[in-house]
């Protein structure tokens, strides 16, 4: 089912869900409380191994990533020109070309990965607020986030002007964010919380943090920066989004809170960057496996853009989690969803060889992949710092 047909079809499957009652905190907390285990069985789930994200100029991104928050980039592969394979692997046009490939390491957690491509019958060049559908930021735990927010305004980062924020009621209280912006319109978070946050109690299984992989702050230039805590995207329904997420992947969400609004002032432009009068009607944080977690919003907009991007244009985004077994992945989650692209993919030559992929599409527009290397990739026989592997993560 090509895109078009399978995202009028999440439509209607959208509108049926609309008028479901929302899980409360209790409710989640409690579910949460019943699983025996995080992101097993047949699907062989390890956890994220990164996040993908279209760029305007893959250059300023790599050297922005570089000079400002110390990633290094072991890993640059491509080109893959355009036709029906790579139409077919990752849902783009038949005159769309992946120009490059490059994947960033900052510190001890899931990588980054960076997307050029030209698409010469239509490429969006505009990038997607926080409150669009398209909307998504990468959070880093830092473990001094005062410490590290200056070093970003020293850098001449551009910083949302509330913030640092903590939250100290509701499940989530003892949190502390701040969001930035990259010089190409995309958005980062960073997080803290030292002491967890109210949600963890004995009964729940807790959310994935790069505290359990240790406090050093390695391979970054960031005070305290420890890795990419969560992905966060912006969903047209969180039911469908964490259903989704929860029936396929095996994932759980031990953590639910919101909304937050302002009626007359300028908080939620002073903090994430989008229209006084938007809404977050709710939040979730889910857990599939030992890996960065993914928050999930869904917004309220007077201008939200209720649009999909495809993967070649600009801010299009895409999350990966590592399996065990990547033909048995994808058979299980095929049988499950119906909607993968085609694969799986084998790299067998060049610095990314090793590696195998498969692109799933969803009912939220971030398309899902597995990714498997179980005997490493090639270009690590040279690299002095790999990236960072998921199955390094601790639970």
């Amino acid at each position: 089912m090509r895109r078009r047909e399978f995202l009028t079809r999440g439509a209607v499957a959208l509108g049926s869900v609309a008028a479901a009652p929302v899980v409360g905190v209790r409710g989640a907390q409690a579910a949460a409380g019943r699983m025996f285990g995080v992101g097993r069985g047949q699907l062989g789930l390890v956890g994220c191994d990164h996040v993908g994200v279209t760029v305007p100029d893959i250059n300023q991104a790599i050297e922005w990533f570089e000079d400002v928050m110390g990633a290094v980039a072991p890993l640059t592969f491509g080109p893959f020109p355009a036709g029906a394979f790579v139409a077919s692997v990752v849902d783009v046009a038949e005159t769309a070309s992946i120009d490059q490939i490059t994947m960033l390491r900052i510190g001890h957690s899931a990588n980054i990965e960076l997307f050029k491509y030209t698409a010469p019958d239509g490429q969006r060049h505009d990038m997607p607020k926080n409150s669009d559908w398209s909307g998504h930021h990468i959070a880093f735990y830092v473990t001094d986030i005062g410490a590290a927010v200056e070093y970003m305004v020293e850098k001449g980062v551009r910083k949302m002007p509330a913030g640092p924020f903590t939250l100290t009621a509701g499940p989530a209280a003892g949190q502390t964010i701040q969001y930035f912006q990259t010089p190409w319109g995309g958005y980062i978070e960073f997080i803290s919380y030292p002491d967890g946050m109210a949600y963890e109690v004995p009964s729940v299984k807790p959310l994935w943090s790069p505290k359990l992989n240790g406090m050093d702050s390695v391979l970054t230039s960031v005070p305290g920066l420890l890795g990419i805590d969560h992905i966060g995207i912006t969903v047209p329904n969180i039911d469908v989004a964490a259903a989704w997420l929860e029936q396929n992947l095996g994932f759980i969400n031990p953590l639910t809170f919101g909304p937050f609004s302002d009626p007359t002032g300028t908080f939620m432009t002073d903090l994430v960057d989008v229209n006084p009068r938007a809404v977050v009607q709710q939040i979730r944080m889910l857990r599939g496996g030992n890996g960065p977690n993914v928050e999930l919003f869904q917004y309220t907009s007077p201008d939200q853009d209720q649009t999909f991007r495809k993967n070649s244009d600009w801010g299009a985004h895409h999350i990966t989690f590592y399996v065990r077994h990547i033909d048995k992945g994808v058979e299980y989650l095929q049988t499950k969803t119906g909607t993968k692209l085609f694969g799986p993919v084998t790299l067998t030559d060049g610095p990314a060889a090793g590696q195998s992929i498969n692109y799933f599409e969803n009912p939220f527009g971030t398309d899902i992949e597995l990714i498997s290397y179980p005997h490493g990739m090639a270009y690590q026989s040279s690299a002095p710092v790999p990236l960072w592997d998921p199955r390094d993560n601790h639970p």
